[in-house]
Protein backbone atom coordinates (compact mmCIF):
# COMPACT_ATOMS: atom_id res chain seq x y z
CA UNK A 1 0.00 0.00 0.00
CA UNK A 2 3.14 2.77 0.27
CA UNK A 3 4.18 2.68 -2.82
CA UNK A 4 0.73 4.09 -3.89
CA UNK A 5 1.11 6.86 -6.48
CA UNK A 6 0.68 10.80 -5.29
CA UNK A 7 -1.65 10.76 -8.43
CA UNK A 8 -3.51 8.05 -7.89
CA UNK A 9 -4.36 8.85 -4.60
CA UNK A 10 -5.43 12.33 -5.56
CA UNK A 11 -7.44 11.23 -8.88
CA UNK A 12 -9.60 8.63 -6.13
CA UNK A 13 -9.86 10.95 -3.25
CA UNK A 14 -11.05 13.39 -5.63
CA UNK A 15 -13.51 11.04 -7.16
CA UNK A 16 -14.94 10.54 -4.11
CA UNK A 17 -15.02 14.48 -3.44
CA UNK A 18 -16.39 15.17 -6.42
CA UNK A 19 -19.56 12.84 -5.75
CA UNK A 20 -20.34 14.39 -2.51
CA UNK A 21 -20.44 17.47 -5.01
CA UNK A 22 -22.54 16.25 -7.58
CA UNK A 23 -24.99 15.13 -4.80
CA UNK A 24 -25.03 18.88 -3.32
CA UNK A 25 -25.05 20.24 -6.47
CA UNK A 26 -28.18 18.48 -7.26
CA UNK A 27 -29.64 19.33 -3.75
CA UNK A 28 -29.05 23.01 -4.24
CA UNK A 29 -30.71 23.18 -7.52
CA UNK A 30 -34.18 22.04 -5.50
CA UNK A 31 -33.52 23.42 -2.18
CA UNK A 32 -32.12 26.91 -0.91
CA UNK A 33 -31.23 25.89 2.62
CA UNK A 34 -29.06 27.36 4.83
CA UNK A 35 -29.02 23.99 6.62
CA UNK A 36 -27.93 22.26 2.92
CA UNK A 37 -25.06 24.73 2.52
CA UNK A 38 -24.01 24.16 6.15
CA UNK A 39 -23.23 20.47 5.55
CA UNK A 40 -22.15 20.81 1.84
CA UNK A 41 -19.42 23.37 3.43
CA UNK A 42 -18.58 20.40 6.62
CA UNK A 43 -18.68 17.58 3.89
CA UNK A 44 -15.88 19.32 1.96
CA UNK A 45 -14.03 20.01 4.50
CA UNK A 46 -14.50 16.92 6.55
CA UNK A 47 -13.84 15.06 3.53
CA UNK A 48 -10.70 16.84 2.76
CA UNK A 49 -9.21 16.68 5.86
CA UNK A 50 -9.86 12.59 6.10
CA UNK A 51 -8.17 11.86 3.16
CA UNK A 52 -5.21 14.06 3.75
CA UNK A 53 -4.96 12.59 7.48
CA UNK A 54 -4.98 9.49 5.96
CA UNK A 55 -2.18 10.59 3.42
CA UNK A 56 0.12 11.82 6.01
CA UNK A 57 -0.60 8.81 8.29
CA UNK A 58 0.77 6.58 5.25
CA UNK A 59 3.49 8.73 3.84
CA UNK A 60 4.56 10.81 6.27
CA UNK A 61 5.73 7.93 9.33
CA UNK A 62 9.36 8.11 7.88
CA UNK A 63 12.10 10.67 8.06
CA UNK A 64 10.93 13.09 5.54
CA UNK A 65 7.70 13.78 7.37
CA UNK A 66 4.48 15.04 5.43
CA UNK A 67 4.84 18.69 5.68
CA UNK A 68 2.64 21.89 5.31
CA UNK A 69 3.91 22.27 1.15
CA UNK A 70 2.98 18.52 0.66
CA UNK A 71 -0.71 18.44 2.47
CA UNK A 72 -1.42 21.80 0.89
CA UNK A 73 -0.49 20.40 -2.97
CA UNK A 74 -2.23 17.12 -2.23
CA UNK A 75 -5.16 19.23 -1.03
CA UNK A 76 -5.13 21.24 -4.13
CA UNK A 77 -5.12 18.51 -6.82
CA UNK A 78 -7.84 16.06 -5.05
CA UNK A 79 -9.94 19.40 -5.21
CA UNK A 80 -8.66 19.89 -9.27
CA UNK A 81 -10.10 16.53 -9.69
CA UNK A 82 -13.68 17.06 -8.02
CA UNK A 83 -14.04 20.19 -9.76
CA UNK A 84 -13.68 18.22 -13.08
CA UNK A 85 -16.02 15.25 -12.46
CA UNK A 86 -18.19 18.57 -10.93
CA UNK A 87 -17.72 19.75 -14.52
CA UNK A 88 -18.76 16.68 -15.69
CA UNK A 89 -21.54 16.62 -14.13
CA UNK A 90 -22.74 20.50 -14.89
CA UNK A 91 -22.53 19.82 -18.62
CA UNK A 92 -24.61 16.86 -18.37
CA UNK A 93 -27.27 18.18 -16.19
CA UNK A 94 -26.80 21.48 -18.65
CA UNK A 95 -27.57 20.17 -21.78
CA UNK A 96 -29.08 16.81 -20.82
CA UNK A 97 -31.04 16.40 -17.71
CA UNK A 98 -32.14 19.59 -16.87
CA UNK A 99 -31.39 21.94 -19.92
CA UNK A 100 -35.04 23.91 -18.63
CA UNK A 101 -33.71 23.98 -15.46
CA UNK A 102 -30.68 25.86 -16.49
CA UNK A 103 -32.78 28.27 -19.18
CA UNK A 104 -34.93 29.15 -16.18
CA UNK A 105 -31.89 30.68 -13.89
CA UNK A 106 -30.51 32.22 -16.96
CA UNK A 107 -33.40 34.13 -17.91
CA UNK A 108 -34.43 34.77 -14.24
CA UNK A 109 -30.92 36.75 -14.15
CA UNK A 110 -31.17 38.52 -17.50
CA UNK A 111 -34.53 39.98 -16.38
CA UNK A 112 -33.49 40.45 -12.80
CA UNK A 113 -30.93 42.41 -14.74
CA UNK A 114 -33.25 44.42 -16.92
CA UNK A 115 -35.22 45.21 -13.95
CA UNK A 116 -32.56 47.48 -12.49
CA UNK A 117 -33.10 49.86 -15.62
CA UNK A 118 -29.27 49.87 -15.83
CA UNK A 119 -28.62 48.31 -19.25
CA UNK A 120 -29.86 48.64 -22.94
CA UNK A 121 -31.42 45.51 -24.98
CA UNK A 122 -28.03 45.55 -26.70
CA UNK A 123 -26.36 44.89 -23.62
CA UNK A 124 -29.17 42.82 -22.11
CA UNK A 125 -28.56 40.40 -25.24
CA UNK A 126 -24.87 40.42 -24.87
CA UNK A 127 -25.25 39.30 -21.05
CA UNK A 128 -27.66 36.43 -21.73
CA UNK A 129 -24.78 35.04 -24.77
CA UNK A 130 -22.46 35.36 -21.97
CA UNK A 131 -24.84 33.31 -19.55
CA UNK A 132 -25.80 30.93 -22.12
CA UNK A 133 -22.13 30.12 -22.48
CA UNK A 134 -21.09 29.64 -18.98
CA UNK A 135 -24.29 27.19 -18.58
CA UNK A 136 -24.03 25.12 -21.88
CA UNK A 137 -20.44 25.70 -23.37
CA UNK A 138 -18.53 22.14 -22.12
CA UNK A 139 -14.93 23.38 -22.29
CA UNK A 140 -16.02 26.88 -20.09
CA UNK A 141 -17.60 24.81 -17.36
CA UNK A 142 -15.33 22.31 -16.77
CA UNK A 143 -12.44 24.96 -16.29
CA UNK A 144 -14.56 27.00 -13.96
CA UNK A 145 -15.72 24.10 -11.87
CA UNK A 146 -12.47 22.47 -11.61
CA UNK A 147 -11.17 26.08 -10.45
CA UNK A 148 -13.29 27.01 -8.79
CA UNK A 149 -13.39 23.86 -6.35
CA UNK A 150 -8.91 23.94 -6.43
CA UNK A 151 -9.25 27.48 -5.46
CA UNK A 152 -12.35 26.90 -3.03
CA UNK A 153 -9.77 23.32 -1.68
CA UNK A 154 -6.81 25.71 -1.67
CA UNK A 155 -8.25 27.91 0.56
CA UNK A 156 -9.60 25.19 2.97
CA UNK A 157 -6.51 23.60 2.65
CA UNK A 158 -4.25 26.53 3.87
CA UNK A 159 -5.92 25.49 7.63
CA UNK A 160 -6.33 22.02 7.27
CA UNK A 161 -2.50 21.10 6.52
CA UNK A 162 -1.88 23.53 9.23
CA UNK A 163 -3.74 20.82 11.79
CA UNK A 164 -2.82 17.80 9.45
CA UNK A 165 1.19 17.78 8.58
CA UNK A 166 4.09 15.81 9.87
CA UNK A 167 7.00 17.50 10.21
CA UNK A 168 9.76 15.29 9.62
CA UNK A 169 11.70 14.50 13.17
CA UNK A 170 14.66 17.18 13.44
CA UNK A 171 17.08 14.34 14.21
CA UNK A 172 16.00 11.31 12.57
CA UNK A 173 13.97 8.78 13.93
CA UNK A 174 16.23 7.42 16.45
CA UNK A 175 18.34 4.76 15.17
CA UNK A 176 22.32 4.68 16.03
CA UNK A 177 24.82 3.41 13.99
Amino acid sequence: MKNTNFWTDAARYGAFLGVAEIVFAFLGMYTSSWAVSLLHLAATVGLLTLFTRRRVALYGAGDEGYGYGACLKYIFFVSLFAGILLGAYSIVAANFLFPERYHELVDKTVSALAQTGLYGDTMLAQMKGIYDKMFFSPIYVVLTNALAMAVRGGFFGLFIAAFTRREAPMFGNGDVE
